[in-house]
């Protein structure tokens, strides 16, 4: 408990005096500063999550003219694709490190747009508060979700903006507001759901004026649609969020126990975010900001799965909400607050430090599949990665044949849920029908199944469950290899005499 020195919270004081440019100058590369730190181990090793390859992959396509939804395919929005890909472009390289300091830049901004609002709110003290829980917050997860680039980081930064933009007194405001939902939305989907409290807080905040509510869903609205300008809309629709039914009403393995240990593994990390949130209480003026929180806590639980990144819904509401609850603290309070901050974060930071899969983060596995797929094709080959081992066409080079980078969406595979042949009921609507035409139209050169070496689970899901899989195979592929767990397949083509053999 947090000792409640003033029995009754003090008026919020006036709009503090306007800072000279050398001070805010001053707390914006503090503020770079940190978030640099707290991403250090991300800057310093390439993958954390395997959702990076998958990512990477997208990425891969869409730098070399590729269509997503077309020529790749993932159950995600499509900023994050675009922004490995001009990353790959711009750097020349397939590295993730400048995708982590992509993320780390804009936490760094994230973070100082939550401190302007609550230095209108509250003052300066409060400010240098909402930064700086922000950049812990945002660290003090289980390193596979803190420091990967991953959809929720990089969606944080629109997202924020959106929060603070709809709760300005002006219609511009309230297009802003929508423009950057729309554009966290296009990161990670689950961003659609601050529709509400973005209304409100549009109409709350300035004036009750309906006018401002509607500006902020149109503008959200026009902002997600405008992406049918760069990727076929239909497609894109489907797979961001009509085809998603199985994965947000699936039922998975033990939902109570596994949601009991995120929240409590949460609550260590943040304690001082959600005992100052509580320390604050209600608030007229903060009817919003309890809204984004819980819809916050809606996302996070939605399908049951609770990776610890979806945690990211709830950082910006709750920083708002907790952050000027300070200044009533006495000094030595604070200082024991701020200590209770540092320490559960810094053991998180120096656990991202500890390499994963060896000293390159990636499952070891991958590599002599790599070595081989490129000894086997030509730059411009397609192949085909029966699995969830996306790493190995990130690494590669080689552009998935089928456009999906997971078999996952062909077998209803999903994290938590009971494993086997009895998840292709949950298979992704239209899936096999797009992978099979694409294979048809395309045929890559490899097929290499992952089922014989397990990875993630995949032994449960061998690709001979699917008949018309299972037929393609045998008609035009030979295995010619096992290499790591897994056994590659080579297209088979007509010889002149019509007798087969592997082709280029």
């Amino acid at each position: 408990m947090i000792p409640n020195e003033v029995a009754t919270e003090a008026v919020a004081p006036p709009p503090a005096p306007r800072s000279p440019w050398p001070a805010r100058i001053t707390f914006g590369l503090l503020v770079f500063a940190g978030a640099l730190l707290a991403h250090a181990p991300g800057l310093s090793r390439g993958l954390f999550d395997p959702d990076e390859a998958a990512i990477a992959t997208m990425g891969l396509v869409v730098s070399r003219g590729g269509v997503l939804y077309r020529d790749v395919i993932d159950r995600k929005p499509p900023l994050a694709a675009f922004l490995y890909a001009l990353s790959f472009i711009v750097t020349g390289t397939r590295r993730l490190e400048p995708l982590h300091l992509l993320t780390a830049a804009e936490l760094a901004g994230a973070a100082l747009v939550l401190a302007h609002e609550v230095r209108r709110r509250a003052g300066s003290q409060a400010a240098w508060w909402a930064a700086g829980l922000l950049l812990a917050g945002a660290v003090a997860l289980r390193p596979t979700d803190a420091q990967a680039a991953n959809y929720s980081q990089l969606a944080l930064l629109p997202a924020c903006g959106a929060i603070v933009a709809a709760r300005r007194d002006s219609l511009r405001a309230a297009v802003l507001a929508g423009v950057l939902l729309g554009v966290a939305t296009l990161t990670r989907q689950t961003w659609l759901i601050g529709l509400l409290p973005a209304a409100l807080a549009a109409w709350w905040h300035g004036g009750r004026r309906v006018s401002r509510a509607v500006a902020v869903v149109v503008a959200t609205l026009a902002t997600v649609a405008s992406i049918g300008l760069v990727v076929p809309f239909g497609p894109f629709l489907h797979w961001t969020f009509l085809g998603n039914g199985s994965v947000v009403f699936g039922s998975t393995i033990d939902p109570f126990g596994r949601g009991l240990a995120a929240v409590e593994l949460f609550v260590f990390g943040h304690v001082v975010l959600i005992a100052l949130a509580v320390r604050r209480g209600w608030k007229r003026e903060d009817f919003d900001l309890w809204l984004w929180l819980l819809t916050g806590l809606v996302a996070f639980v939605a399908g049951y799965r609770y990776f610890g990144h979806y945690w990211y819904q709830v950082l910006p509401p709750l920083c708002l909400l907790a952050a000027p609850a300070i200044t009533s603290c006495l000094t030595y309070v604070k200082v024991g607050l701020a200590a209770l901050v540092i320490v559960p974060t810094f053991v998180f930071w120096h656990a991202a430090f500890r390499p994963i899969h060896g000293s390159s983060n990636i499952d070891q596995r991958a590599f002599p599949v790599v070595a081989e797929v490129r000894r086997v094709t030509r730059p411009g080959d397609l192949i085909t990665v029966w699995g969830s081992f996306p790493e190995i066409y990130w690494l590669s080079g080689r552009e998935p044949g089928g456009a999906l980078v997971l078999s996952d969406f062909l077998v209803g595979r999903e994290a938590f849920r009971p494993a086997g042949p009895q998840r292709l009921k949950d298979a992704t609507p239209g899936a096999l029908q797009t992978f099979l035409a694409s294979v048809r139209a395309h045929p890559p050169k490899l097929f290499l199944d992952t089922t014989p070496g397990g990875v993630r689970g995949y032994q449960s899901y061998p690709f001979t469950e699917i008949p018309a899989i299972a037929a393609f195979v045998e008609q035009h592929y030979r295995p010619i290899d096992t290499v790591g767990g897994v056994t590659i397949y080579e297209r088979i083509v007509p010889g002149p005499a019509g007798v087969g053999r592997a082709g280029p």
